[in-house]
């Protein structure tokens, strides 16, 4: 199906919906919640109530996002949507364990662009971009919307979270053209960026110093990791927002090329993989029934963190070494 006659498709299920459910992933991040607001902000356009549902809920530092107050973790007992979307999500599981979408829901549109999306929706729009907010940002076109500054604020989030800030390999033509276009309606870059990059709160800082000063290295030092535990996170009262970006600073290290995080919980391991050239870290992560892009990744593997890092290492080390 050409983008135009889904486009079209999108279109005719958004004008017929009387309410919707907006769905962002779990443990959920910058481009899943701008587009997820920004999806919600279209759906109003059209006239159609929406509930925008996290499981996890958002980090605290989207907060200053506009709906980003209406973002609700649980929905009312048999409450039934003519729509759902769910937005930068690779598989219906990762929407979370709380709701079934194809329960709540009489048709599903799945909006993303990971290479491994399963197209698990009635209407699957998968498109190789930067990010979702991208995706969405060309369906928005289609439809004539006009970006005003609240949308474009959701978006630009989306947009730079995804890309580094225009560093990573993703950024595109289009990509950029998205951003001015983003300015010309009154974006105010400058606190969106001091929000994100620039606001650290105090536990961060301490386990982001915990866990660098701990990290490990391959013999040939093409490989970094670093593990966090339970333990670590209770001693500097820490939360599970508070690890954004740490991963990223082991990548950072003259040499690497991939770098690993492993944060330890109740009976499983969150595993974050991140690469700086040629390893694709989603096959890796696939390996363990994760997946991703191929310079960023992840699972949850079920284990102890000891017997999980081995296991992993084992895998990232071959793939190194090919």
């Amino acid at each position: 199906m050409t983008n135009k006659k889904l486009f079209e498709t999108i279109k005719k299920n958004l004008k017929k919906a009387d309410n919707a459910i907006v769905a962002v992933h779990v443990d959920p991040d910058g481009d899943t919640i701008g587009s997820a607001l920004t999806m919600a902000m279209v759906l109003e356009s059209f006239g159609v109530a929406t509930t925008i549902y996290s499981e996890d809920g958002i980090p605290e530092i989207y907060h200053f996002l506009p709906l980003a107050e209406k973002v609700v973790n649980k929905i009312a007992y048999k409450v039934h949507f003519d729509l759902a979307i769910a937005l930068d999500a690779s598989d219906i599981s990762r929407v979370g364990e709380k709701i079934n979408l194809r329960e709540v829901a009489s048709f599903l549109i799945n909006i993303d662009h990971h290479p491994d999306n399963t197209n698990y929706a009635d209407i699957n729009y998968v498109e190789k971009r930067s990010s979702t907010a991208e995706c969405l940002y060309q369906l928005c076109k289609y439809l004539k919307i006009k970006i005003n500054k609240e949308m474009a604020a959701c978006l630009y989030t989306a947009l730079i979270t995804d890309t580094g800030n225009f560093r990573y390999e993703n950024t595109s033509v289009d990509t950029f053209l998205m951003a001015a276009d983003l300015l010309r309606a009154g974006l105010n870059t400058h606190e969106i960026t001091t929000n994100i990059y620039d606001t650290r709160s105090i536990p961060s800082l301490r386990i982001a110093a915990r866990a660098l000063s701990q990290m490990e290295f391959s013999a040939d030092h093409k490989v970094g990791w670093t593990v966090i535990t339970k333990k670590m996170m209770a001693e500097t009262r820490a939360k599970g927002e508070d690890l954004i970006g740490i991963v990223d600073q082991l990548r950072s290290v003259k040499g690497i090329e991939v770098a690993i995080l492993f944060r330890e919980e109740k009976g499983k391991v969150k595993l974050n993989l991140r690469s700086k050239h040629d390893v694709n870290v989603s096959t890796i992560a696939s390996l363990f029934d994760g997946g991703g892009h191929n310079k960023a990744a992840g699972a949850i593997i079920e284990g102890n963190v000891e017997d999980v890092k081995n296991r992993v290492l084992t895998e990232v080390l071959k793939h190194v070494r090919v």
